[in-house]
């Protein structure tokens, strides 16, 4: 794909300002838009940390960095935001994006390690990351840089995802995207889980997304 046709990028700058929400599709429409040749994204209207504004965010800085395109800039983070990348030292890890205000490094333990799902040899960049919070856990997977040949199933991604989270936790709702397709998980209570596909096609080279909300099981461990 070149870019350099139009094909990629719309315009040379552009701002964006994403407003808190859960809708995943609507997130998809504004975080997988055409490409501008300069990205701000604006999150003064995003007060609380969400993985799925999260991970979008990161997925599209992987597909740009994939494409030779200049890091986003984000501002407008709240207090919240500052604090959980700051403790988290999530800017220290390969997001391509990049803040516009000062973010430190906090010195503290070391994150534990996370054993991740995926890791077959499928992309060359994989990016997992999980957030705990009470009773919660949320978790996004970001695949960019194919360097297999054929389909990857987005079937194949889901059985490895719920082998990894079975143990300690209930899938309650999840959202995999690929280039051209996306599914949307829902477990509700009353009836059996509802499964929504659409197809979604993009100009951008492949990718394998997946963001999802967990309830945390209750472990109880031997005396």
């Amino acid at each position: 794909m070149n870019r350099l046709d139009g094909s990629l990028v719309s315009s040379h700058a552009g701002v964006f300002y994403p407003y808190q929400h859960q809708d995943f599709y609507a997130m998809d429409s504004l975080f997988l838009s055409p490409f501008k040749e300069e990205e701000v994204w604006d999150f003064q209207s995003l007060s609380l940390v969400q993985m799925g504004f999260l991970g979008f965010l990161t997925l599209r800085g992987s597909i740009r960095e994939q494409l030779g395109l200049s890091k986003m800039q984000v501002r407008g983070l709240s207090k919240h935001w500052r604090s959980y990348l700051a403790k988290e030292n999530f800017l220290g890890n390969q997001i391509h994006w990049e803040t516009l205000e000062f973010i430190p490094n906090l010195v503290g333990e070391k994150k534990e390690e996370q054993n991740s799902f995926g890791k077959k040899g499928h992309w060359v960049n994989e990016f997992h990351w999980e957030k705990k919070d009470g009773e919660n856990t949320s978790v996004f997977f970001v695949a960019t840089n194919k360097q297999t040949e054929g389909e990857i199933a987005i079937s194949d991604l889901m059985k490895d995802f719920l082998s990894y989270s079975q143990t300690n936790h209930y899938l309650e709702r999840a959202y995999i995207r690929k280039e051209n397709s996306s599914y949307l998980y829902l477990n509700a209570k009353e009836t059996n889980p509802r499964v929504f596909y659409r197809e979604n096609q993009t100009n951008f080279p492949s990718f394998l997304f997946l963001v999802a909300e967990l309830k945390n099981k209750q472990i109880i461990h031997p005396n």
